[in-house]
């Protein structure tokens, strides 16, 4: 009867920080109306803010892609002590999207935004190319498997055999979004200067492979 062949089993893990490439904010623009019109009179002025935000951001330094795609549009209500009901209170509109631009040019570009009455949500770094970085995070953890079972094998008083199966078991990258407690805005005389601290982007792999023992 043949004796099963030795085999090892083992993960190999890898994790890489990168400067991010691209800051992403979150930006938005509200307004509101109480007259008889106010549904009308509301959207109207979301729509010269969003104007106003587009126009502050058109040819400026660093800025990639502008997307204002997110509407909303609903009736405000406000306690009535007297009624001891909600009573309508006007209206609100909203618009938001996001700001694509350079890393480095992530402050001024804040300041711009804020300056056009806009506020900001938050902002998440990303690279250009995160391919690339998933490749080389991926092929450093098969690396770090093959010598993880090189080192089990040595271990053992045995030689590290060739490579039977080899698995991703996980691939991510994450740089998470820095939020602003307080929703970021600025007047049109400049005001206090924003600084923000790029967050490195965090690109890890783990795989799991099986070599076989030679005797």
């Amino acid at each position: 009867m043949s004796v099963p062949r030795a085999v090892v089993r083992v993960r190999g893990e890898s994790t890489a920080e990168h400067p991010p490439d691209v800051a992403v904010l979150s930006v938005s623009v509200s307004a509101s109306a109480t007259s008889p019109d106010s549904r009308e009179r509301a959207l109207a002025q979301a729509s010269e803010m969003t104007a106003r935000l587009r126009a502050a951001l058109e040819g400026a330094g660093g800025v990639r892609r502008v997307v204002l795609s997110r509407v909303s549009v609903h009736e405000r209500f406000a306690w009535d002590p007297a009624a001891a009901r909600h009573e309508p209170a006007g209206w609100e509109a909203t618009v938001g999207g996001s700001v694509r631009a350079d890393a480095g040019a992530a402050d001024t570009v804040a300041e711009l935004v804020a300056s056009a009455g806009a506020g900001i949500g938050g902002v998440a770094w990303e690279l250009d190319d995160p391919a690339a970085a998933r490749r080389a995070v991926r092929r450093a953890a098969v690396e770090a498997a093959r010598e993880a079972a090189a080192d089990l094998a040595d271990a053992a008083g045995r030689g590290l055999g060739p490579l039977l199966e080899l698995a991703d078991a996980g691939l991510s990258s994450a740089a998470a979004p820095e939020s602003m407690a307080v929703m970021a805005r600025g007047s049109p005389d400049g005001g206090a200067g924003l600084t923000l601290d790029p967050r490195d982007v965090i690109v890890s792999a783990v795989v799991e492979a099986t070599y076989a023992l030679d005797d």
